[in-house]
């Protein structure tokens, strides 16, 4: 991944008596437009849920408004322009939802693909026995856990816990990780911890291998752009080429070189890009 060249430094924006996260500057940002706008071919990557759609008390609540579908096509409709949204939603999801417009849907972070107007595929896994005691572990922690919600895939678990207790989600989002882990281990299976959702996911895919089986095939020059909020965004933007950019959507922490503060920022960059 490519941390561009000479751009302004990230300015802070903190609450008072406190140090908040570094987001980037105007200029940085006007930089990146740039960059993006000279490349003779571009790619974006855009996770869905706390990039193009706010958080939602659960899953079925975080729908696209006519805003952003509109602007997902004005993105699609520019120039040697191909859009992407890679997301740990079901796949049923996506296509509901967003099916109609002409861009790539990549559900459970990579299980699932389709190119814009084509079919869903899903990638070989080669064993899935592990869903049976996690599931078992995960409901039972439902159990425990009033107002904690399982988002159920075809290759794994969200064990949802917006709506719960913080106090007590967080707490048994600890013990809950460290169950899973423990009667996990040597199952080709991975724990990871995001924003209130503990999730349970095969270890051979990730988001990461999304942009590069999509730059195997990209035409010569092409630009990889990718947007993201959370960990599983991390993979994201480790997985793209070299001279990829990455923004971060959000005040946790990431590798990404650029970052906006929030839904409203990059649905803001991306209508800029749209715009140039």
């Amino acid at each position: 991944m490519l941390r561009l060249p000479h751009l302004p430094a990230h300015h802070q924006d903190p609450a008072p008596g406190r140090a908040g996260p570094a987001f980037s500057s105007p200029a940085a940002v006007r930089a990146l437009l740039e960059t993006a706008r000279a490349a003779p071919s571009l790619l974006l990557l855009l996770d869905y849920d706390g990039t193009l759609v706010p958080i939602a008390p659960t899953p079925d609540q975080a729908v696209p408004d006519a805003a952003l579908l509109a602007l997902l096509r004005r993105l699609a409709a520019r120039p040697a322009t191909a859009v992407h949204v890679v997301s740990g939603r079901k796949h049923d999801f996506l296509e509901q939802h967003l099916g109609a417009l002409p861009v790539g849907l990549h559900a459970e972070h990579g299980v699932w693909s389709r190119p814009a107007g084509g079919s869903w595929r899903s990638v070989p896994l080669d064993d899935l026995s592990w869903m049976v005691p996690a599931r078992a572990l995960l409901v039972g922690f439902l159990a425990r856990t009033p107002g904690a919600l399982l988002e159920e895939k075809t290759a794994g678990y969200s064990w949802h816990y917006r709506a719960a207790d913080p106090e007590l989600g967080r707490l048994h989002a600890r013990e809950l990780s460290l169950g899973l882990a423990t009667l996990l281990r040597g199952a080709p299976a991975q724990v990871m911890q995001g924003d209130r959702v503990v999730e349970v996911r095969p270890s051979e895919v990730h988001k990461g291998t999304v942009p590069r089986a999509l730059a195997a095939g990209a035409p010569p020059g092409v630009l990889l752009l990718a947007l993201g909020d959370d960990r599983t965004d991390e993979d994201l933007f480790a997985g793209l080429p070299d001279g990829g950019l990455a923004v971060h959507v959000g005040p946790s922490d990431s590798l990404a070189p650029l970052r906006v503060a929030d839904v409203a920022a990059a649905r803001r960059l991306l209508e800029e890009l749209a715009a140039g």
